[in-house]
This record gives structure tokens, sequence and C-alpha cells, in this order.
């Protein structure tokens, strides 16, 4: 007998997020609180209930009529709605993902349709003190605020396929189209995200990067970047295949790590800086599973309050699909219409090396 579930706050966007969380959890094996009285069975029956109950709502349909479930899938206003439902659904968890894969490195900003972000950027240094003669009036002249940086959404699509046959029997599982979309644009911002890093290599100054790994490398290179930015901690990122690189040169050094590397893959600490691992991701365009994410480079980041990388969202979602009858063959296309921009724009100052 099925049990009847109830959670203390039964409004949909509660109850999607606790079911997103249990899905990350089994899926990925992610650390997040969800409602554990329930099996994620249950709450996959229970969510989509929820889901069409809103859809009715939004589209305006009465919950008791004599016309069936399958054709009113067939109205457009239902289908209009069931991605207005669907796309709410996504744009609220895009961001926990993102706090959760790159909150310590990125600030996220939601702006409305037609705008741009504009970032203030202060100077992060300190002021030169110049040695000088009683009768100099002044030195060279230094500036707290040296610009502005101004981020522009651009659109990026979704194009999925979809049978109306499965529709109108009602085997399409909305919860999880809802959380696979959410997890695809939120894995592609993050790779924008580190494409952003690591293609700011080039333009560093010669001071705060690194072509080759070496003990005195890695920590000219975190002494550098926590003196620039006035102290604070600095932060080793990168993926764990590049993490496990970092070992002592010394194999004296080396007895007693093999515990801690092999549980974690990497050494959590090294040199008195801190290892944190970012998520590998696969780019999905390309022909068999290629990684996204470079293994043969560590940023140094400080932990002061300026993240480093800025992601404009601009505006929700953005549905737009065929026509029922449109395809000889039934099938429907529904392309989800997503603006965000990612970019380095920061007063702080950042390291690269190279593994």
């Amino acid at each position: 007998m099925l049990k009847t579930m109830k959670f203390a706050d039964t409004s949909l966007p509660k109850v999607w997020k606790d079911y997103f969380n249990h899905y990350r959890v089994i899926q990925y094996s992610a650390k997040f609180d969800y409602d554990k009285k329930f099996s994620f069975e249950e709450k996959t029956e229970k969510i989509n209930s929820a889901i069409k109950a809103e859809i009715n709502k939004i589209a305006g349909l009465s919950g008791e009529s004599i016309v069936s479930e399958e054709v009113l899938a067939a109205s457009p206003m239902y289908q209009w709605a069931t991605y207005a439902v669907v796309n709410s659904l996504v744009d609220m968890v895009i961001p926990d993902v993102l706090i959760t894969e790159l909150g310590e490195i990125s600030e996220i900003r939601n702006i409305n349709w037609g705008d741009s972000a504009t970032f203030d950027i202060k100077s992060s240094d300190l002021f030169t003190v110049t040695k000088a003669g009683n009768s100099r009036r002044h030195v060279a002249a230094q500036r707290q605020f040296t610009g502005q940086s101004t981020l522009t959404p651009e659109n990026h699509i979704i194009t999925t396929q979809v049978d109306l046959y499965r529709v109108l029997a009602g085997k399409e599982n909305l919860a999880e189209y809802a959380y696979k979309m959410a997890l695809s644009m939120a894995s592609e911002m993050a790779t924008d995200a580190y494409a952003a890093l690591s293609g700011s290599y080039d333009s560093l100054t010669a001071s705060f990067k690194e072509a080759a790994f070496t003990q005195t490398a890695w920590t000219s290179l975190a002494n550098r970047v926590k003196a620039a930015n006035g102290g604070g901690r600095v932060f080793a990122w990168g993926t764990n295949a590049a993490l496990s690189k970092v070992l002592p040169d010394s194999d004296y050094l080396k007895i007693g790590l093999g515990e801690a590397y092999n549980q974690v893959g990497y050494l959590p600490i090294y040199l008195n800086v801190p290892l944190l691992a970012l998520e590998q991701k696969i780019d999905w365009s390309s022909a068999d599973y290629s990684f996204a994410l470079n293994d043969d480079e560590i940023f140094f980041i400080n932990s002061n309050e300026n993240k480093i990388i800025k992601i404009v969202v601009e505006g929700q979602s953005l549905s737009v699909q065929d026509t029922q009858f449109q395809n000889a063959n039934l099938t429907m296309n529904n392309s989800v219409h997503k603006r965000w921009k990612v970019g380095i724009v920061t007063n702080s100052k950042f390291g690269i090396l190279k593994v």
C-alpha cells in the first residue's frame, strides 16, 4: 500500500528542491539534506502529480472535467503551461548547483531581460610609499578606482524531442526532464567558468604563472598570490587528476601520506595550501566523451570576498516548441533558451600553475 507523502511545506518549490537534492544524492553520492521518510520512487510519483496540478492551474483548466488528461495534453495552452512550469523549476535549482560547485570562487548575478551587468573594479593594491625630499609637494598620484567591466549575457539553447504518443500516454517524466535540463545548463555554466580561468593564462604576468610544477614554484606562487591580495588564505583549485600530481619531491617526505592520498585521490593540503577539487565535466559535443576541463592546471585563488568569476544570468528560461502535429512522425521539438555570460571580473590577483 502506497504511503501518503506529506512534507512540512507542501508548496511545489519546497517539494521540488527536496526531490532535486534527493536525486543528486543518489546519482552523484553528494551530501545534501532531503526528506528521508520517503523513497525516491514515491517522490517521483508525487512530484509529477504536483507538477501537473500546477500546469492545470496555470493553463486555467479545471481539476474536474469530462475531457481526459490525454486529450488536454494536445492543447496548445496546456503545452505552453507545461513548459512554463518546467522552466520555472529549472531556474529554481540552477543557482544551487552553481553555488555547490563554484560558490567559493564565483559570484552569481541575476538580471532582468534586456539588462547587462556592470561591475566596479577597485584597486586591491596597497598604496606605494615614496621617499621624497622636504621640498616636494607631490609624488606620483595613485587611484582607488580603476574602472568598470560589463558582462552582456548571450543566448544558449537546448533542443529536445519528445514523442507525442508518449506524452499522451503519460510516459514522459516531467520531473526527470526538469532536473536533466537544470543539470545540463549548470554544467555548461561551470564549464564556461573554468574556460574563463584557463584562458587567462596567457594574459597573466610572469609573476603569476608557472609553467612546471616544482616545490619552489608552488611556494612562490602561493606566497605571491597571498601577499598581492593583502593576506588571507590561498587555496589551490584543480581537477582531482591535476591535484593528484602534487607530491613532495623527496621520498622521505612522502612517508605517511599514502592513506590520505588514497582516500581522497590527492593530498588535502600541501605546504600549507589546501587543495580543492573542481568537478570534472564531459564535453557533450565531443565524439567520445572527452573531458571539458584540463588535467594539467592548478589555480591559486585567494579567499577574499571579491570572487574572481562572475556569472550573469538574464531573465527566466524561455521555451519555443513545435505544434503537436507539425512533424510527420508526431514528434515534437522543444527548445529552451537561456541567456548567461561568464567572465573574470575582479581586482583580486590569482595564479596558474601547469602540472
